[in-house]
């Protein structure tokens, strides 16, 4: 597994321990990042091109899910 890979999977079992992210959601980010300074420093010292790329996809695939959820959200409308 590459170290991109094991960065996004390290994201990804970080996040799923929440059941939700009340009404501040960034509020999160910055410890999360200092828990995962080791996953992070790895793919930095890495540097490899391919760790890269698979990092921008992972964020568009995020940007993506965010958006499609975002029109299902918008779509919902509470039964009276």
């Amino acid at each position: 597994m590459s170290k991109a890979s094991k960065l996004i999977k390290a994201i990804d079992e970080a996040l799923n321990r929440f059941d939700t992210f009340g009404d501040d959601p960034d509020s999160f980010v910055i410890n999360l990042i200092l828990e995962l300074e080791v996953e992070i420093e790895e793919v930095l010292d890495n540097g490899k091109p391919k760790q890269f790329q698979t990092i921008y996809v992972e964020r568009d695939r995020a940007r993506i899910k965010e958006k499609i959820l975002n029109h299902v959200m918008a779509q919902n409308h509470p039964t009276k």
